[in-house]
């Protein structure tokens, strides 16, 4: 490995982070964020005589220029703050509103006759406010690579939800197979019910440490721990976890695949 191999891990290595830490939501709202700026900026610095053009004189028509340099500056700030935090439905809503608002103007600006070609930029903002309303309604998606010897039937993984303070809200019937717990047995119990004692004190400070900063860094990551069945046997697991936040806090997607043999029981 090359000197600059080695430099730019680092930088790598926190590029990953952020990455797993904003989703595919926060992506998206980091490009709705930098296109939003860029607008701004195009609107506030228009060539003078660019500003006779049918599209910019629709618009000034509207409000001044400067007044939709402000409003895509502000609904850009606000998309790059919110893809760091728990809630980002305002900035999905203000984002998808003011595209599509700029796209019916243009379009109807072509049956107006104030601008003969609005209809082509029109047509372009509402597919980009499509785009952006899409992904707003479009959860986070779970997925975790296939792992050798798994012990579960077909190879399909184990998928439990749980909420913000570690209760189970649903699983499926390969996590009854697994853990040995029916469904009605496991919803409203803790996770803490499927891992051994010694680990529970580090996972209920883990849940409140994220409940307190909003923040968790495990989206994507597999990890290799010890999962508990019903009748007390221990056995390896791989674990992937992803957080989806909402105003109503933050809803964790487990997909468990166990490691290995089936393990012995515990004394």
């Amino acid at each position: 490995m090359s000197n600059g191999d080695v430099a730019a891990a680092p930088l790598r290595r926190s590029i990953a982070r952020v990455l797993h830490r904003i989703g595919r939501r926060g992506a998206s709202l980091a490009f709705a964020g930098l296109l939003c700026l860029a607008i701004a900026a195009s609107l506030a610095f228009t060539p003078a005589g660019q500003r006779a053009t049918p599209a910019y004189a629709m618009l000034a028509s509207i409000a001044p220029l400067t007044v939709w340099a402000l409003a895509w500056c502000t609904i850009g700030a606000l998309c790059l703050v919110q893809m760091f935090l728990r809630s980002d439905r305002i900035a999905f809503a203000a984002a998808t509103a003011l595209l599509l608002t700029y796209g019916l103007m243009h379009l109807v600006s072509t049956f107006t006759g104030d601008d003969p070609r609005g209809w082509v930029g029109g047509a372009v903002w509402l597919a980009l406010g499509g785009w952006i309303a899409l992904i707003a309604t479009w959860p986070e998606a779970v997925t975790v690579d296939r792992l050798p010897g798994d012990g579960t039937e077909d190879g399909a993984p184990v998928v439990i939800v749980a909420d913000d303070a570690g209760i189970i809200q649903s699983w499926n019937p390969q996590a009854s197979s697994l853990f040995g717990w029916t469904t009605d047995e496991a919803v409203g119990r803790p996770l803490t019910i499927l891992m051994p004692p010694r680990f529970r004190e580090q996972h209920t400070t883990g849940l409140a440490r994220v409940r307190s900063s909003g923040r968790s860094d495990l989206a994507g990551r597999i990890f290799p721990l010890v999962g508990l069945r019903r009748d007390g046997s221990e056995f390896a697991i791989a674990l992937t976890v992803n957080a989806w936040h909402s105003d109503d806090g933050i809803t964790y997607t487990g997909v468990i695949r166990a490691v290995g043999g089936r393990g012995v029981r515990a004394d």
